[in-house]
Formats: C-alpha cells, structure tokens, sequence
C-alpha cells in the first residue's frame, strides 16, 4: 500500500505522518516514510531527531555509477524505513524538479518491495508538477489530506483537490480528511461544512495537545512516547492505522471553487466594494485590433506594460519555428569580439553552434571562403546538468563569466544569453551584470530558451537588449558616415551584397560606421549613434521593426529603401542614396554604365521567353526583381502564390502593373500540382523544389535572399533562356525513364 499525505506547509502534516507510520509499524507492518518537503524534517520523530543525508544532496555530490540505497535510506523507530528527498536553498533552484529526480533514483533500486507501506509526506501548498508526483497513479493508492480550520490550510486542501482530480477525473483515491485541530472559533463546523461540501469524510480527528510538544522535545512520536501506557493519542493513532491497514473507503475528488469556498467560509454576503465600482471606474476591455504590418501591441495595451516588440509567431501565436535561444545566440555571436556565454545544457550550445558554423561551412565547401566568425564563433556553455536543474545553476554562472572575463586575450564583452532551464527553475541570472567592468562589460539576453518565443523572437530580442545594453547615444555624429542594419547572417550571399553596397557608397565618399548585427565589432555598437543614416538591408516584417526601434529609442534617421535588388530598384536606390549625399552625378553615372549592359542582355534573351508563362510559388514577399524582368521580357505572369513565411508577412509591389496579376496569398503547397494542370506555365519559380513528378514545365529556384544589384533578375532569365534551349524530348529524357526504371 503506498499512502500520500498532503497538507498546507506548518498544518503538521510530518509530525501525524511520523505517528501514523509509527502506529502502523506496532501493527506489525514494514513501513517506509519518504518525506517530500525541502525542509527535510518528515522523518526526524522516527530517526530521534537525526538529520539525515537527503536524496539530492546525495545526488549533487556522488557519481551515479557509485550509487548505493544505503547510502540514502535510514532505519528508524521499531525498523520503519527513512528517506528524505530533500531541496535546493532557498530562493534558487527547482525543488519539484528535486521530488521528480529523487523518485527516478528510489526507482531503480526498486526499494518499494521490501516494505508493506510505503507512506509520502508531501508539502502541499505548492502544486507544481514536481510536488504533484506522489499522488499520480504510479505512486499513490491512498491520499489523506490533512487540514485544520483555518482559511488557508481548507484553501491548500481544495487546491490538492484540485490538483488530484487532473490526475484521476473520477478514480477514488482520497481517504479523506485528517482534522489537525488548532482550537480555532467554529474550527469543527467549518471543516465539517468543507467536507460536505467536496463530498468527503473526515477520517479522524487529531485534538490540540500538548502530548506532541513534549514527544517533539525529546525527539520522538507521541506514539512512541504513549506506547506502554496506551494514552490518548495513541490510541487515536492506532485507530488510523488499523483502519488504513484494513483498507478505507476511498472517494473521488471533487473540489470546489474558490468563489464556492470563500461564500462557504466567509458567509454568502458579496464583496460590497468590489461591487460599488461605478462602470465608469472600471478599467474597459481593450480590444486590439493588430493590422497586418503590426509589429507592436503596446500601443494598444497598458501604457505601464511594455509588450517588446514581437515575432509573428508569438503575435500571431502561430506555431513555434525554431527557439528563442538559439535565434539570439545566432545574433551575439556576429560581434566577433565577443564572448557569448549560455547559460544551458550543453546540447542546447551544441544545436547553436551548428546553426551558427552552417553558413561559414557552405561558405568554405562551395567557394573557399573563410568566414572565421560563423566557422568558430566565440561559444561557451555552463553545461547546465540535473543537479543545476534542482539546486540553481548563478553560482556556476557568475563563475565562468568572470573567468571568460580573464581569459587572455581578454574578450571585449561577454554576452550571457538564458536558455528553457535557467527560465523554468528561475536562476537570478541578472548577478552576472554585477561582474560588468569597462573594459569587458557583460550584457544579458534572458530568452529563457522557447519560453519567450520562437527564433525570430530570440533574434529580436538580441537586436534590442543588446542595442540597449552597448550602444552609447551621446556620442557626435558624423557626415558621410552610415550604419548598416539588418543583414542577413545565414545567407550565403551577404559579404558579396556588402562588398556591391560598399563599392556604391565608396563612389560617394561614404563609409560604413556599423553592420549591426553581422561580423561587427563591439567598439562599433557602441559609436552607433554617430553614423548620421541608417540602411536597412531588408525591409520585411523584422527590418520594419528595427527601423521602429532605433527611430524611437534613438532618434536615428533611416533612408527610406532597402538594399537594391534588381534593375529598377538599383537606379532609384542609387538615385535617392546619391541626392542625400550630393553625388547625384556619381549615382547617375554607376546608372549609366550598367544600363546599357541591362538593356542588351535583355534584347539578347527576349526572342526566346518572349509570351512564356511563369507561375510562382515562394516564400518572398517582395519579388519585383524578378517581375521587373519578366515584364522587360514581355513574358506572360500567370499567377503568384505567397508560402506564409516565419519571417515576413504581406506581399508588396511598387510596380503598376502587379494590380493586374493572380496574386493567392498564404498559399498551400500541396494546391501545386494542381494548379500547374490549370495553368500549363513554361516555368515554375520556387523557393525548394527542383523537380516535381509528371511536370511538364521548367523548375528553377528562387533564393530567399536574392543578390543585390542591377543584374539579379536578369541573371535568372538567362539561366530560364538556357533551359528552354534544351529539347525536351531529347535522347536525355530516355535515359531519365531508364534511370528511374532500374535505379530510383
């Protein structure tokens, strides 16, 4: 028989636990109590006052290959078993996840068979998940609930209820009530109504007597104490005990509400202020009504509560695409000097790490080029385990910040970034700002793993915090001096659209200040604010926010396009770009010498996809790179179907003539096949697919992050020229039916 008893912390709960295992043991019975309060005190009674080496101290301290029950289970009164689970200190740490790990040790030592009673005494006025484990079905069969009179103590009780009721719907588990007497005024009539109320019964009565202070003073039970002359406690322990033993009736749980519990105890009459609130005095529902370019809710919602600014997944409340942590440890490791300390299991580092390297990797695989900031980015965990879980993990923290701190060479800032077990056990992370000195400052990311969103959210995060935390903004602007904001870090083409941008500001005498946030140092976060514009490398949903953000944190002007893709937006970039500067003649003269390139290279290609049909399938939100083209070729649009994408959201066109066009936003793939026999398109324009089964159109793909420049689009229709000159039917086609016969 296995026994839980849940109570309210100080009902007394550990000293009737202790007599009742007593009074079971003198019936001849092999008990063991397992006290499951970080206070580790269930057991003292039995064991004359000893304290005991708890289960997760045992665990924090041995290596589980030298594991041993001896080590954590002590022999009591009349040979009842103790074993305490223990907890972390206070404030730190998780001590239901302590109760879930101490029970995984007990079982594998499979210590239950060689007791007749195993008896859990549980603090009950907190019901998390960890303190929750005695009463699933696996443990207990038998849950007493121990309460007096008091408001309180019947509040906990209900909420063990509660709690018990989401674990059995309508199993009979409970006992019933163990009435711990207190001598409260009406204490028997407001028990007795609450038991009526919840449908139990009250298993016994425990007076208020002195008996138990004086078996407490000489550290043992009252059992115990009034054994040989057969007292009254004793005899109402023995009572309990021969009744449990012979096995009670047993009921299901049905708690109350709260409302029905207050009214219960409290008396019918309503709270008369909550009621004299005039309408106009309270506080009206907002009702936000999030368009489809917000990017904040705090403009709507209480000016005292700052939202943040949110992903679309945690705006939408879409699904979770990817994790908060590893979107901001993908952004603080771009400041190359760095460090950047998570605060994690070491898997969670290791996942990081390999989102980080993969751009660096494809780079050196597939052009030989070295990115030594994404290859071996400057990474570093606390190697979170399971006893960090349960005792707290800011002491490891704070120690390896400071020794990252006095590394040689000594980094220029060390960026801490939390992941989901830091979050769920609430570690204090926010010591480690107390290590901050000049010369390497420490900025914290608490992401808290997914439990702040998906990883966009993570990587906004990490734009804002760590904007706010380095950036100084007093500091003097200077002319022909710009940041670049936004850059893609996972693309493969972003040091080459840099090196294109650079060489266009260059023809202006402009430099570049700050590419926040890509291959950036520390120093130029800081000096921000003297860059006298801004680029934004993007202008979808995320560069829309950051535009938002440093505008009104900073007051920084952006120029109004984003990096140029394609003929028309080029000219107009460079266009607007060179009258802000004054270099209208140098910007109409890069104009001028790739026009001409553009426009012959068109007449080049036009007689082949001239009236050829394109239909389109992609993630993109913006693609008049490619229609500025296809138009310029007078090819023939069919339809444009936008994939809901984590990233971006609305499709967007400057060009008069996509009014005309089949535009399907949040499209589904699998209408694809579908449409294709519908549409009979030439050419198929898509973000993944590079072949799809039966089709009878050319396949090609469209990069989620085109190249920048005049030539983007048309570098596309010349590869769609080369294709359309192969013959399909060709002698190639029968060796395609011959290999997908024998070998796919």
């Amino acid at each position: 028989m296995e026994i839980a008893v849940y109570g309210k912390g100080g009902i007394g709960k550990s000293t009737l636990s202790a007599n009742i295992s007593a009074a079971m043991s003198l019936a001849g019975k092999r008990v063991l109590q397992i006290g499951c309060d970080p206070k580790h005190d269930s057991t003292k009674l039995l064991l004359n006052g000893k304290k005991i080496t708890t289960v997760l101290d045992y665990i924090k301290k041995t290596g589980v290959s030298d594991y041993k029950l001896a080590d954590v289970l002590f022999t009591g009164f009349n040979g009842i078993g103790c074993i305490e689970a223990g907890g972390p200190e206070p404030g730190v740490g998780c001590a239901g996840r302590g109760i879930i790990t101490a029970f995984e040790m007990l079982e594998k030592f499979n210590i239950k068979k060689d007791y007749d009673v195993v008896l859990y005494d549980v603090l009950g006025d907190v019901v998390c998940g960890g303190f929750a484990v005695p009463i699933r079905r696996e443990y207990s069969d038998v849950i007493f609930i121990v309460t007096s009179g008091e408001y309180m103590s019947l509040y906990a009780a209900n909420n063990i209820l509660r709690g018990i009721k989401n674990y059995d719907e309508n199993k009979c588990r409970v006992a019933g009530i163990l009435y711990n007497s207190r001598n409260v005024k009406n204490e028997d009539l407001r028990v007795e109504a609450f038991a009526n109320a919840v449908n139990l019964k009250i298993f016994s009565k425990i007076p208020r007597s002195d008996v138990f202070a004086q078996a407490e003073r000489q550290n043992i039970t009252a059992v115990e104490m009034q054994e040989k002359e057969n007292g009254e406690i004793f005899s109402i322990f023995e009572d309990i005990a021969m009744r449990i033993l012979s096995g009670p009736e047993l009921y299901a749980a049905k708690p109350i509400t709260d409302e029905e519990l207050e009214a219960l105890l409290m008396g019918e009459q309503k709270n008369k202020f909550q009621n004299s609130i005039s309408s106009e005095h309270k506080k009206p529902k907002i009702d936000v009504d999030f368009g489809q370019n917000s990017t904040k809710k705090s403009e709507a919602a209480d000016d005292d509560y700052d939202m943040g600014y949110l992903s679309k997944n945690v705006l939408r409340d879409e699904p979770l695409h990817g994790c908060a942590f590893n979107g901001a440890m993908c952004m603080s490791s771009q400041i190359n000097d760095a460090a950047v300390v998570a605060h994690s299991p070491k898997s969670c580092l290791y996942l990081s790490y390999q989102s980080i390297s993969s751009a660096g990797r494809r780079g050196l695989f597939e052009r030989g080029a070295l990115m030594p900031h994404s290859l071996s980015p400057n990474l570093i965990a606390t190697d979170m385990d399971e006893s960090d879980m349960i005792f707290g993990a800011t002491a490891k923290l704070t120690d390896l910040v400071q020794r990252v701190q006095e590394s040689v060479p000594k980094p220029r800032g060390v960026v801490v970034v939390t992941s989901c077990p830091a979050g769920i056990i609430g570690d204090d992370t926010e010591k480690v700002l107390d290590l901050s000195v000049p010369d390497c400052p420490v900025v914290l990311l608490k992401t808290d793993g997914n439990l702040t969103g998906d990883f966009l959210q993570g990587m906004l995060m990490a734009y804002t915090q760590l904007a706010k935390q380095i950036i100084k903004p007093n500091v003097p602007k200077q002319a022909n001096l710009v940041n670049i904001v936004f850059e893609k870090a996972v693309a493969k083409n972003t040091n080459s659209n840099f090196r294109l941008i650079s060489k266009f500001l260059e023809a202006m005498d402009v430099k570049v200040n700050c590419r926040f946030l890509y291959n950036t140092g520390f120093e130029s976060i800081e000096n921000f604010c003297s860059a006298s514009l801004n680029l934004l490398a993007y202008k979808d949903y995320t560069g829309n926010i950051l535009k938002e953000f440093f505008e009104s944190e900073y007051g920084c002007e952006f120029f109004d396009r984003q990096f140029p893709t394609g003929f028309l937006e080029t000219c107009d970039w460079l266009r607007e770009i060179g009258k802000y500067f004054g270099k209208e003649e140098v910007a109409e003269r890069i104009i001028e010498e790739n026009a001409k390139n553009y426009l012959d290279r068109v007449e080049k290609i036009k007689p082949y996809l001239r009236g050829k049909k394109i239909f389109i399938v992609t993630y993109n939100h913006e693609l008049d790179w490619i229609l500025k083209t296809a138009f310029d070729l007078e090819m023939e649009i069919s339809k444009i179907a936008i994939v809901n994408f984590s990233q971006d959201e609305g499709f967007r066109s400057r060009l008069p003539e996509s009014t005309k066009m089949r535009i399907e936003q949040n499209y589904e793939h699998q209408n694809m096949s579908k449409d294709i026999e519908e549409l009979r398109p030439d050419i198929l324009l898509s973000n993944y697919e590079s072949s799809l089964p039966n089709a009878t159109c050319f396949v090609d793909t469209i990069p989620m992050c085109p190249d920048n420049g005049f030539f983007s689009g048309l570098v596309m229709a010349e590869r769609w020229q080369k294709l359309l000159d192969f013959n399909l039917e060709g002698e190639w086609k029968n060796d395609k039916k011959l290999f997908d016969k024998y070998y796919a």
